[in-house]
């Protein structure tokens, strides 16, 4: 509910877009910020590729859970109340994490970003539906969403290259924080704080308690499985208890009448097509904006503002093909095409990207950072689009609920995979070249031993990275001709 109704004065509505505009960026560009800085971040505080992901892992699994009560915690408290303690959480967390010591205090730090952040996606997207449903009311108000993702995203890179370059990996979680004081402030004119008068679903004890041990397991299992392979039965043993736990708190949500999610109103062949869409979506490019920055400052040792400035300006060329999506997908509705576009110009990414050399200079990576973001932005825009084509309005919160469940969970099992994958190549890489390298050679070499194993770990990581696009480019083209072949989506 809006803070005037019906849009009366006109600037409440333009400043309601601004809000929607500003709050639904605000984790994606911290998240973006965090992938690419991580090797500082790993640095500054003295953790290790396995720590960040399993702070990527504590940061989804309380997001999940908060995202699960949204619209519960909204009916109670009011959405402007709602989104004021989101923002205060968020602050407190970002000053912990700017201010931490050691990993430990890291982690509680992203623990309490998570509590507010994971609030403000689906309060921007369930207020983009407060408008009325034409082209001027709620088009422009997915338009100002849709475009400030893309450009939040795609900016993020540079600003966090020139945060590390003149300032420190803290000032990450500082920037930040005038924006949450804007979002505040245009909430309480924009946001009403009415609660909701009718019928909501209630908490149910066991169901939450079903959806805390299932996510909190996922997680573990997840982060923990590839880097103790010691206990690698164990975790398989536990694995089972993770997904009953999911399944069972699905099972009860389905079977209540006033559920806390409407599952028995959710399960369409059209949504659940379109959340699968939109999960790979999300693993894939969680996985590779995490890989990139690794691969250009460790693989190819480019300057870091080098590095933010190349991700940025090609970046912002899903600008263009978000807007060439919106603007022909109402006139042109055959929804695979866009699939086959999008799964096509991941394809041609992984695959060129694969090619890379130490020595190909740095706007070598431009086109097919390009074809990255024709995937960005076609991909996600279509499967957005198809998952929420016949949601009724009066369930859309809990329905985009459960695909921002998913979406943090894909975040951080991208990273995961990623680090995983890595780890693996990089052991393989590293044996079969210091198998090659004699005594002699060393003795003979005119570099210290140490500018020798430095030159062999940034061979090794090069060679790791680029088994990894390689990999991308055969999933981009899987899911090419799955999308051939499957016809749900037309």
């Amino acid at each position: 509910m809006l803070y005037a109704e019906p849009f009366n004065p006109p600037v409440i509505r333009q400043l309601l877009r601004i809000n929607i505009s500003l709050m639904v960026c605000i984790e994606f560009i911290q998240n973006a910020m965090l992938s690419f800085a991580s090797s500082y971040l790993c640095g500054g505080l003295g953790m290790t590729r396995h720590t960040f992901s399993l702070s990527t892992a504590v940061y989804a699994a309380t997001a999940i859970i908060m995202i699960a009560q949204h619209h519960w915690l909204v009916s109670h408290l009011g959405y402007r109340r709602f989104i004021r303690y989101a923002l205060a959480a968020f602050s407190i967390g970002s000053l912990m994490c700017a201010y931490s010591q050691t990993p430990e205090a890291y982690i509680l730090g992203r623990f309490i970003q998570a509590i507010g952040g994971s609030a403000f996606f689906t309060a921007a997207r369930v207020h983009v539906n407060f408008f009325p449903a034409t082209p001027s009311g709620r088009g422009l108000a997915i338009r100002y969403m849709a475009y400030s993702l893309v450009a939040g995203s795609a900016a993020a890179p540079l600003l966090a290259a020139t945060l590390l370059e003149h300032f420190s990996w803290r000032a990450l979680f500082l920037i930040q924080l005038p924006q949450v004081l804007l979002v505040w402030w245009l909430s309480g004119k924009t946001v009403s704080n009415v609660r909701k008068q009718r019928r909501v679903g209630r908490l149910h004890p066991g169901s939450m308690l079903s959806l805390v041990a299932g996510v909190l397991l996922l997680q573990y299992v997840v982060e923990s499985m590839p880097y103790d392979l010691s206990d690698l039965r164990q975790l398989l043993l536990l694995l089972p208890f993770a997904i009953s736990g999911l399944v069972f708190f699905v099972y009860l949500e389905h079977q209540r009448h006033r559920s806390l999610l409407p599952f028995r109103h959710l399960f369409s062949s059209r949504y659940l097509i379109g959340l699968f869409y939109y999960a790979v979506c999300y693993l894939i490019l969680s996985s590779v904006n995490y890989l990139i920055p690794i691969f250009l400052q460790q693989g190819l040792a480019i300057p870091v503002l080098n590095c933010g400035a190349i991700l940025t300006i090609t970046g912002l060329t899903a600008l263009l093909f978000a807007w060439i999506q919106l603007n022909t997908a109402a006139r042109y509705p055959y929804q695979k095409h866009y699939l086959l576009f999008a799964f096509a110009c991941l394809s041609i990414f992984g695959f060129l990207c694969s090619q890379f050399t130490p020595q190909m200079p740095l706007w070598g990576i431009a086109l097919p950072l390009l074809f990255l973001s024709g995937f960005t932005a076609i991909g996600q825009g279509t499967a957005a689009a198809h998952t929420f084509r016949e949601t009724d309005n009066r369930i859309f919160s809990q329905a985009y609920q459960t695909k921002n469940m998913l979406r943090e969970l894909m975040n951080s099992t991208g990273i995961t995979v990623t680090n995983v994958f890595l780890q693996n190549r990089e052991a393989l890489h590293y044996t079969r070249l210091t198998e090659n390298i004699s005594t002699t050679q060393i003795s003979e070499s005119p570099f210290s031993l140490s500018q020798i194993v430095s030159l062999i770990n940034q061979q090794v990581m090069v060679m790791s990275c680029l088994d990894m696009f390689q990999v991308v480019g055969f999933t981009g083209l899987f899911f090419l001709f799955f999308s051939l072949w499957q016809r749900r989506i037309v």
